[in-house]
Protein backbone atom coordinates (compact mmCIF):
# COMPACT_ATOMS: atom_id res chain seq x y z
CA UNK A 1 0.00 0.00 0.00
CA UNK A 2 1.03 3.50 -0.60
CA UNK A 3 2.85 5.47 2.45
CA UNK A 4 1.27 8.08 1.37
CA UNK A 5 -1.09 9.95 -1.26
CA UNK A 6 -0.56 13.71 -2.26
CA UNK A 7 -3.85 14.64 -3.49
CA UNK A 8 -3.66 17.25 -6.14
CA UNK A 9 -7.22 18.71 -6.60
CA UNK A 10 -7.02 21.69 -8.74
CA UNK A 11 -9.39 23.26 -9.31
CA UNK A 12 -9.16 23.93 -12.76
CA UNK A 13 -7.53 27.13 -14.61
CA UNK A 14 -5.05 27.12 -11.74
CA UNK A 15 -2.39 25.46 -13.76
CA UNK A 16 -3.39 21.89 -12.66
CA UNK A 17 -2.50 20.93 -16.65
CA UNK A 18 1.05 22.02 -16.73
CA UNK A 19 1.96 20.51 -13.41
CA UNK A 20 0.26 17.69 -15.05
CA UNK A 21 2.13 17.82 -18.16
CA UNK A 22 5.34 17.79 -16.25
CA UNK A 23 4.43 14.71 -13.85
CA UNK A 24 3.93 12.79 -16.55
CA UNK A 25 6.90 13.74 -18.64
CA UNK A 26 8.97 12.87 -15.74
CA UNK A 27 7.49 9.23 -15.75
CA UNK A 28 7.50 9.10 -19.04
CA UNK A 29 11.31 9.79 -19.21
CA UNK A 30 12.31 8.01 -15.88
CA UNK A 31 13.18 10.48 -13.98
CA UNK A 32 10.94 9.59 -11.33
CA UNK A 33 9.17 6.25 -10.03
CA UNK A 34 6.00 5.05 -12.50
CA UNK A 35 4.63 4.12 -9.38
CA UNK A 36 5.03 8.25 -8.15
CA UNK A 37 2.53 9.46 -10.71
CA UNK A 38 0.16 6.64 -12.14
CA UNK A 39 -0.58 7.51 -15.60
CA UNK A 40 -1.30 3.76 -17.21
CA UNK A 41 -3.89 2.32 -15.26
CA UNK A 42 -6.30 2.05 -18.00
CA UNK A 43 -4.45 0.72 -20.62
CA UNK A 44 -3.36 3.87 -22.42
CA UNK A 45 -1.49 6.82 -21.16
CA UNK A 46 -2.59 9.60 -19.31
CA UNK A 47 -1.80 12.83 -18.09
CA UNK A 48 -4.37 13.22 -14.97
CA UNK A 49 -6.40 10.86 -12.44
CA UNK A 50 -9.62 12.72 -13.46
CA UNK A 51 -11.43 9.39 -15.25
CA UNK A 52 -10.79 7.39 -12.16
CA UNK A 53 -11.65 9.55 -9.64
CA UNK A 54 -14.60 10.98 -11.45
CA UNK A 55 -15.62 7.33 -11.74
CA UNK A 56 -15.01 6.70 -7.94
CA UNK A 57 -17.08 9.76 -7.12
CA UNK A 58 -19.72 8.87 -9.83
CA UNK A 59 -20.30 5.53 -8.58
CA UNK A 60 -21.33 7.70 -5.18
CA UNK A 61 -23.38 10.06 -6.33
CA UNK A 62 -21.11 12.56 -5.60
CA UNK A 63 -20.46 14.79 -8.51
CA UNK A 64 -22.88 16.56 -11.20
CA UNK A 65 -21.73 15.74 -13.96
CA UNK A 66 -23.37 16.67 -17.60
CA UNK A 67 -25.80 14.19 -19.66
CA UNK A 68 -23.08 13.70 -22.31
CA UNK A 69 -20.22 13.44 -20.37
CA UNK A 70 -18.39 10.20 -18.59
CA UNK A 71 -21.23 8.03 -19.82
CA UNK A 72 -19.41 5.15 -20.20
CA UNK A 73 -17.62 4.32 -16.83
CA UNK A 74 -18.47 1.12 -15.26
CA UNK A 75 -16.23 1.56 -12.10
CA UNK A 76 -13.46 -0.40 -13.99
CA UNK A 77 -11.47 3.36 -14.29
CA UNK A 78 -11.85 3.57 -10.04
CA UNK A 79 -10.65 0.15 -9.54
CA UNK A 80 -7.61 0.35 -11.84
CA UNK A 81 -6.49 3.12 -9.92
CA UNK A 82 -7.16 2.45 -6.34
CA UNK A 83 -5.09 -0.82 -7.41
CA UNK A 84 -1.94 1.34 -8.78
CA UNK A 85 -2.36 2.76 -5.36
CA UNK A 86 -2.58 -0.28 -3.64
CA UNK A 87 0.49 -1.56 -5.16
CA UNK A 88 2.58 1.34 -4.51
CA UNK A 89 5.04 1.25 -1.95
CA UNK A 90 6.02 4.74 -1.19
CA UNK A 91 4.43 7.95 -2.40
CA UNK A 92 1.92 8.22 -4.56
CA UNK A 93 0.81 11.34 -6.42
CA UNK A 94 -2.95 12.04 -7.93
CA UNK A 95 -3.78 14.97 -9.88
CA UNK A 96 -7.85 15.37 -10.35
CA UNK A 97 -9.04 19.18 -10.62
CA UNK A 98 -12.57 17.96 -10.62
CA UNK A 99 -11.99 16.68 -6.99
CA UNK A 100 -12.22 20.24 -6.23
CA UNK A 101 -15.77 20.60 -6.69
CA UNK A 102 -16.87 17.62 -4.23
CA UNK A 103 -19.74 18.70 -1.28
CA UNK A 104 -18.26 17.24 1.69
CA UNK A 105 -19.78 13.71 1.26
CA UNK A 106 -17.58 13.59 -1.61
CA UNK A 107 -14.53 14.60 0.22
CA UNK A 108 -15.31 11.59 2.79
CA UNK A 109 -16.02 9.12 -0.51
CA UNK A 110 -12.78 10.16 -1.95
CA UNK A 111 -9.93 9.52 1.49
CA UNK A 112 -12.03 6.97 2.66
CA UNK A 113 -11.10 4.92 -1.00
CA UNK A 114 -7.84 5.55 -0.20
CA UNK A 115 -7.03 4.08 3.07
CA UNK A 116 -4.98 3.68 4.83
CA UNK A 117 -2.49 5.37 3.19
CA UNK A 118 -3.11 8.72 4.69
CA UNK A 119 -3.99 11.99 2.24
CA UNK A 120 -2.02 15.23 1.93
CA UNK A 121 -4.04 17.56 -0.25
CA UNK A 122 -2.77 20.27 -2.51
CA UNK A 123 -4.37 22.83 -3.87
CA UNK A 124 -3.36 25.74 -6.22
CA UNK A 125 -5.40 28.91 -6.70
CA UNK A 126 -5.26 31.68 -8.87
CA UNK A 127 -6.77 35.22 -8.34
CA UNK A 128 -10.88 35.42 -9.13
CA UNK A 129 -10.21 38.01 -12.31
CA UNK A 130 -8.07 35.48 -13.96
CA UNK A 131 -10.28 32.49 -13.18
CA UNK A 132 -13.46 33.64 -14.18
CA UNK A 133 -12.62 34.59 -17.91
CA UNK A 134 -10.61 31.38 -17.81
CA UNK A 135 -13.31 29.52 -16.57
CA UNK A 136 -15.63 30.66 -19.38
CA UNK A 137 -13.10 29.98 -22.07
CA UNK A 138 -12.59 26.60 -20.91
CA UNK A 139 -16.60 26.08 -20.63
CA UNK A 140 -16.47 27.50 -24.41
CA UNK A 141 -13.66 24.78 -25.55
CA UNK A 142 -15.95 22.10 -23.73
CA UNK A 143 -18.58 22.75 -26.57
CA UNK A 144 -21.22 24.69 -24.33
CA UNK A 145 -23.21 27.81 -26.00
CA UNK A 146 -23.69 30.60 -22.68
CA UNK A 147 -22.80 33.90 -23.45
CA UNK A 148 -20.27 35.47 -21.03
CA UNK A 149 -22.63 38.19 -19.69
CA UNK A 150 -25.19 35.34 -18.68
CA UNK A 151 -22.37 33.08 -17.56
CA UNK A 152 -20.95 36.19 -15.47
CA UNK A 153 -24.42 36.95 -13.95
CA UNK A 154 -25.15 33.38 -12.85
CA UNK A 155 -21.61 33.11 -11.22
CA UNK A 156 -22.70 36.47 -9.13
CA UNK A 157 -26.31 35.01 -8.43
CA UNK A 158 -24.30 31.85 -6.90
CA UNK A 159 -22.59 33.83 -5.07
CA UNK A 160 -24.60 35.25 -3.58
CA UNK A 161 -27.35 33.06 -2.37
CA UNK A 162 -24.72 30.26 -1.38
CA UNK A 163 -26.56 27.95 -3.57
CA UNK A 164 -23.65 25.69 -4.70
CA UNK A 165 -23.74 24.54 -0.73
CA UNK A 166 -26.85 22.54 -1.51
CA UNK A 167 -26.99 21.87 -5.01
CA UNK A 168 -24.61 19.47 -6.61
CA UNK A 169 -24.20 20.71 -9.82
CA UNK A 170 -23.59 24.70 -9.12
CA UNK A 171 -20.46 23.59 -8.22
CA UNK A 172 -18.30 26.31 -9.27
CA UNK A 173 -17.83 28.37 -5.89
CA UNK A 174 -17.73 25.33 -3.82
CA UNK A 175 -14.01 25.63 -6.35
CA UNK A 176 -13.24 29.09 -5.97
CA UNK A 177 -14.37 29.89 -2.58
CA UNK A 178 -11.21 29.01 -1.33
CA UNK A 179 -11.16 29.52 2.21
CA UNK A 180 -14.57 26.92 2.36
CA UNK A 181 -12.35 24.42 -0.06
CA UNK A 182 -9.11 24.64 2.60
CA UNK A 183 -11.68 23.66 5.34
CA UNK A 184 -14.01 20.89 3.74
CA UNK A 185 -10.29 19.03 3.08
CA UNK A 186 -9.09 19.77 6.49
CA UNK A 187 -11.85 18.14 7.87
CA UNK A 188 -10.96 14.43 6.48
CA UNK A 189 -7.60 14.74 4.91
CA UNK A 190 -4.48 14.67 7.24
CA UNK A 191 -2.76 18.16 6.02
CA UNK A 192 -3.87 20.89 3.34
CA UNK A 193 -1.49 22.77 1.24
CA UNK A 194 -2.06 26.29 -0.81
CA UNK A 195 -0.11 26.54 -3.92
CA UNK A 196 -0.74 30.27 -5.07
CA UNK A 197 -0.15 30.67 -9.06
CA UNK A 198 2.39 33.64 -9.62
CA UNK A 199 0.77 36.84 -10.99
CA UNK A 200 2.03 38.50 -14.08
CA UNK A 201 3.83 37.10 -16.84
CA UNK A 202 6.22 34.95 -14.26
CA UNK A 203 8.11 32.06 -15.25
CA UNK A 204 5.81 28.80 -15.16
CA UNK A 205 8.90 26.90 -13.38
CA UNK A 206 8.09 29.12 -10.12
CA UNK A 207 4.34 27.05 -10.05
CA UNK A 208 6.75 24.05 -10.52
CA UNK A 209 8.93 24.63 -7.72
CA UNK A 210 5.84 26.18 -5.48
CA UNK A 211 3.97 22.82 -5.94
CA UNK A 212 7.17 20.48 -5.09
CA UNK A 213 7.66 22.19 -1.80
CA UNK A 214 4.36 21.56 -1.18
CA UNK A 215 4.15 17.77 -1.95
CA UNK A 216 7.32 17.67 -0.39
CA UNK A 217 8.60 14.47 -2.11
CA UNK A 218 12.31 14.47 -2.39
CA UNK A 219 11.82 12.64 -5.20
CA UNK A 220 10.87 15.50 -7.85
CA UNK A 221 13.40 17.61 -9.55
CA UNK A 222 13.86 20.87 -8.16
CA UNK A 223 13.72 22.13 -12.02
CA UNK A 224 10.78 20.94 -14.37
CA UNK A 225 11.08 19.83 -18.21
CA UNK A 226 9.88 22.34 -20.75
CA UNK A 227 6.49 21.84 -21.44
CA UNK A 228 5.37 23.09 -25.32
CA UNK A 229 2.02 25.86 -24.85
CA UNK A 230 0.15 22.98 -26.81
CA UNK A 231 0.71 20.89 -24.35
CA UNK A 232 0.01 22.77 -21.24
CA UNK A 233 -3.59 23.82 -22.19
CA UNK A 234 -2.92 26.73 -24.57
CA UNK A 235 -4.80 30.06 -23.46
CA UNK A 236 -7.31 31.56 -25.74
CA UNK A 237 -7.39 35.30 -26.74
CA UNK A 238 -10.71 37.14 -26.10
CA UNK A 239 -11.56 37.56 -29.83
CA UNK A 240 -10.09 33.64 -30.14
CA UNK A 241 -12.66 32.28 -27.64
CA UNK A 242 -15.68 34.88 -28.79
CA UNK A 243 -15.10 32.96 -31.61
CA UNK A 244 -15.30 29.77 -30.59
CA UNK A 245 -18.99 30.21 -28.69
CA UNK A 246 -20.00 31.14 -32.14
CA UNK A 247 -18.49 28.03 -33.67
CA UNK A 248 -21.01 26.33 -30.68
CA UNK A 249 -23.87 27.84 -31.09
CA UNK A 250 -24.50 26.85 -35.05
CA UNK A 251 -22.79 23.62 -34.65
CA UNK A 252 -24.49 22.35 -31.41
CA UNK A 253 -28.21 23.68 -33.07
CA UNK A 254 -27.30 21.74 -36.17
CA UNK A 255 -26.92 18.30 -33.84
CA UNK A 256 -23.22 17.82 -33.90
CA UNK A 257 -21.97 16.25 -30.66
CA UNK A 258 -19.39 17.56 -28.04
CA UNK A 259 -17.13 15.39 -28.75
CA UNK A 260 -16.77 16.45 -32.94
CA UNK A 261 -17.13 20.16 -31.75
CA UNK A 262 -13.93 20.04 -29.55
CA UNK A 263 -12.02 18.12 -32.02
CA UNK A 264 -12.79 21.45 -34.55
CA UNK A 265 -11.99 23.72 -32.03
CA UNK A 266 -8.14 21.44 -31.67
CA UNK A 267 -7.82 21.74 -35.60
CA UNK A 268 -8.56 25.49 -34.71
CA UNK A 269 -6.14 26.68 -32.05
CA UNK A 270 -3.59 24.17 -33.35
CA UNK A 271 -3.48 25.42 -37.16
CA UNK A 272 -5.75 28.79 -37.07
CA UNK A 273 -3.99 30.62 -34.16
CA UNK A 274 -1.16 29.53 -32.52
CA UNK A 275 1.38 31.01 -34.75
CA UNK A 276 -0.41 34.30 -35.39
CA UNK A 277 1.91 37.33 -34.70
CA UNK A 278 -0.72 39.25 -32.83
CA UNK A 279 -3.78 37.19 -31.49
CA UNK A 280 -4.67 39.97 -29.26
CA UNK A 281 -5.33 40.39 -25.31
CA UNK A 282 -6.78 38.03 -23.32
CA UNK A 283 -10.48 38.16 -22.39
CA UNK A 284 -11.00 40.00 -19.39
CA UNK A 285 -13.89 41.43 -16.96
CA UNK A 286 -16.15 43.76 -17.46
CA UNK A 287 -15.98 46.63 -15.30
CA UNK A 288 -19.09 45.70 -12.96
CA UNK A 289 -17.80 42.26 -12.60
CA UNK A 290 -14.37 43.39 -11.75
CA UNK A 291 -15.55 45.45 -8.91
CA UNK A 292 -17.56 42.54 -7.77
CA UNK A 293 -14.05 40.22 -8.11
CA UNK A 294 -12.35 42.67 -6.05
CA UNK A 295 -15.14 42.48 -2.98
CA UNK A 296 -15.16 38.53 -3.23
CA UNK A 297 -11.36 38.40 -3.56
CA UNK A 298 -10.74 40.84 -0.29
CA UNK A 299 -12.98 38.75 1.93
CA UNK A 300 -12.03 35.48 0.49
CA UNK A 301 -8.27 36.89 1.49
CA UNK A 302 -9.42 37.54 4.53
CA UNK A 303 -10.69 34.75 5.38
CA UNK A 304 -8.28 32.66 4.23
CA UNK A 305 -5.39 34.24 6.52
CA UNK A 306 -7.70 32.89 9.03
CA UNK A 307 -7.47 29.09 7.95
CA UNK A 308 -4.31 27.01 9.31
CA UNK A 309 -3.16 26.32 6.00
CA UNK A 310 0.66 26.17 4.72
CA UNK A 311 0.64 28.60 2.09
CA UNK A 312 3.67 27.85 -0.71
CA UNK A 313 3.71 31.62 -2.79
CA UNK A 314 2.15 34.87 -1.65
CA UNK A 315 -1.37 34.98 -0.53
CA UNK A 316 -1.78 38.63 -2.49
CA UNK A 317 -1.12 36.34 -5.53
CA UNK A 318 -4.78 35.54 -5.36
CA UNK A 319 -5.49 39.70 -5.02
CA UNK A 320 -7.50 41.02 -8.16
CA UNK A 321 -5.18 43.36 -10.03
CA UNK A 322 -7.02 46.91 -10.40
CA UNK A 323 -6.47 47.22 -14.18
CA UNK A 324 -6.92 43.57 -15.81
CA UNK A 325 -7.07 43.02 -19.25
CA UNK A 326 -10.05 44.68 -21.59
CA UNK A 327 -13.90 43.45 -20.52
CA UNK A 328 -14.88 41.72 -23.96
CA UNK A 329 -13.55 42.15 -27.37
CA UNK A 330 -14.78 44.00 -30.06
CA UNK A 331 -16.31 42.51 -33.26
CA UNK A 332 -13.77 44.14 -35.51
CA UNK A 333 -11.09 41.95 -33.24
CA UNK A 334 -13.56 38.93 -33.23
CA UNK A 335 -13.87 38.63 -37.25
CA UNK A 336 -10.01 39.20 -37.32
CA UNK A 337 -9.49 36.15 -35.48
CA UNK A 338 -12.11 34.24 -37.14
CA UNK A 339 -11.33 35.33 -40.51
CA UNK A 340 -7.43 34.31 -39.30
CA UNK A 341 -8.16 30.95 -38.70
CA UNK A 342 -11.02 30.23 -41.82
CA UNK A 343 -7.64 31.89 -44.35
CA UNK A 344 -5.11 29.27 -42.78
CA UNK A 345 -7.84 25.91 -42.99
CA UNK A 346 -9.66 26.97 -46.23
CA UNK A 347 -5.22 27.65 -47.29
CA UNK A 348 -4.73 24.17 -46.61
CA UNK A 349 -7.39 22.74 -47.99
CA UNK A 350 -6.66 24.41 -50.74
CA UNK A 351 -3.30 23.14 -51.10
CA UNK A 352 -4.06 19.71 -50.52
CA UNK A 353 -6.53 19.96 -53.48
CA UNK A 354 -4.26 21.21 -55.61
CA UNK A 355 -1.73 18.15 -54.75
CA UNK A 356 -4.38 15.82 -55.48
Amino acid sequence: MAQRVVLHIGPRKTATTYLQRVLQSLVRSGDIPADLYPIRTRGRVDHNHVPGLIDLVRSAGEIGLQDDAWTQQDGSDATSLLRAVTEARGDVILSAEAMSVLRPSGVRAVVDALAPAPVDVVITARALDRVLPSSWQQHMRNGNFEAYDAYLALRTEERESCIYETELARAFWRAYRYPDLVRRWQDVARSVSLVTIPTGSADPAETWRRFRAAAAIDALPAEPPTIPDDRANVSLTGAETYAIYGLNLVARAAGHGRREVRAWHRALIRDGWTDRADRGPRLGLPADIRSNAQAWSTEDLADLRTCSVAVHGDLDDLACSTDGDPGVPSPDAVAAAAGAALTRLLGADSAASDED
